[in-house]
């Protein structure tokens, strides 16, 4: 697994996580995030090639702030970030963005 953080907007201000759990390959990126409440939030998304990443994001604790997320991979020496944005079902939007840290080893 690999570490990184996660830095989101929302409402005009930018909240930063870290997270210990993360599944980055050239089709598909799964992390599991710890939210501020206690909760987790699992992003997931599918890339057909390498760089454009199109999934969602879950909270398991049955939140309705679920949604769309659209991510672009920018490689480097020192790990992956993904930028771009998410969007909650039928409401408000920001920018994300994800770095997931080199593979140790």
């Amino acid at each position: 697994m690999r570490s990184g953080w996660s830095l989101y907007k929302y409402e005009g201000q930018w909240y930063k996580q870290k997270f210990v759990e993360a599944i980055l390959s050239d089709n598909k990126l799964a992390i599991d995030i710890a939210a501020e409440e206690g909760d987790t939030v699992t992003v997931t998304a599918v890339s057909t090639d390498g760089v454009t990443y199109k999934g969602d994001y879950r909270y398991r604790e049955g939140s309705y702030s679920n949604g769309e997320v659209s991510l672009e991979r920018y490689r480097g020496p020192s790990g992956d970030i993904l930028a771009g944005e998410w969007q909650e079902a039928g409401g408000p939007k920001g920018d994300w963005i994800l770095k997931v840290n080199a593979a140790e080893g």
